[in-house]
């Protein structure tokens, strides 16, 4: 045990960064707020077993009891995994990624969309996970989050192939307590343009509807990415009026509509330099967010991104009501270790 350990201590790699994000954000008056970050990221390097940890410092501005930060330090990640690349076990707190949306991904029930930072680092589910390839094209991925109470454990199942040059999967989730059963289908391709379709159909004690996902996406000369994707929810509402506010709140929903699109376009000419727009529309009521943003690698470790979150929309709108402010300007600067 002791020469194991010490193994896994000389394999260990270190990564991470630290970030300051300040916002000024406005609607009758301004308000400066933002917070300061810190991730950590331990890993092992091996072909058959690896371990990851990760420890997430976020302080905001308007701290200041800097003698007990460890009280804001979190684990996103902490997990043992074993087997090759053919066939492994995770067991752990993990980021589990699930679908081929882009933003919206209707099969992905562990982590709720952020429109504003789609990459965003994504907090850790409890889980077991299970890979096993079956040939070039051909595997099954299966997933446990597991409960005290068994009917409450949650559990998912994906087998994904290729064909014709398209790579399709097919999905089931299952819980007991509350009843909730998801079937799934997803594709993804890329001829002349990039294009990719997630839908799932829930099945609940009081209610079923689907959720559905489509997009496309193209690189324009001068190297011009844009991407747009479509979103319809049927378990969403249509009439303002009967939006369920305190579900979006609770994290129970991540949107109150019905009906999404989504648009991004952006510049990849230089690798240092990359300005991009992206939008977020409800269809239903007409409100939308505009987020134009520039990033610059000042140095190879060095990250400058500024940008604005402007909101528009009629007075019972979703995007005008999601948040307390007309707009926001931010600023963030983040260094990688």
């Amino acid at each position: 045990m002791f020469i194991f350990s010490c193994i896994i201590i000389y394999q260990l790699n270190f990564s991470g960064y630290i970030e300051t994000r300040p916002y000024l954000a406005w609607s009758d008056s301004f308000n400066l707020y933002g917070y300061n970050r810190g991730w950590l990221e331990l890993k092992t390097e091996s072909r058959i077993y690896g371990t990851q940890i990760a420890l997430d410092c976020l302080v905001p501005y308007d701290t200041l009891d800097f003698l007990h930060l460890y009280e804001r330090i979190s684990i996103p990640r902490l997990l043992l995994w074993l087997g090759s690349e053919k066939i492994r076990i995770i067991a752990g707190k993990q980021s589990l990624y699930w679908g081929v949306g882009r933003i919206f991904r209707p099969l992905d029930v562990f982590n709720p969309a952020n429109y504003f930072e789609p990459n965003y680092e994504r907090q850790g589910s409890n889980a077991i996970l299970g890979y096993l390839s079956m040939g070039r094209f051909t595997s099954v991925r299966a997933v446990c989050l597991p409960a005290y109470n068994l009917k409450k454990s949650f559990a998912g199942l994906r087998i994904g192939t290729n064909l014709y040059k398209n790579d399709i999967g097919l999905n089931l989730m299952y819980k007991a307590l509350p009843k909730k059963e998801i079937l799934g289908f997803e594709i993804a391709g890329d001829n002349i343009i990039g294009y990719w379709c997630e839908a799932g159909y829930t099945i609940e004690d009081t209610t079923n509807y689907a959720k559905v996902s489509l997009g496309i996406d193209y690189t324009f000369p001068f190297m011009i990415y844009s991407m747009i994707e479509a979103f319809y929810d049927e378990s969403g509402k249509d009439n303002p009026a009967e939006y369920e506010w305190d579900k979006i709140f609770s994290g129970e929903r991540t949107t109150l509509g019905k009906k999404y699109v989504y648009v991004t376009v952006a510049s990849a000419h230089n690798p240092y330099l990359r300005p991009g727009f992206n939008t977020i529309i409800n269809l239903d009521d007409q409100s939308f967010i505009l987020i134009p943003q520039v990033s610059y690698s000042l140095m190879e470790n060095l990250e400058l991104t500024s940008g604005l979150n402007l909101f528009f929309g009629s007075g019972q709108s979703e995007f005008r009501n999601l948040v307390p402010y007309n707009g926001q300007l931010y600023i963030w600067i983040k260094i990688f270790f």
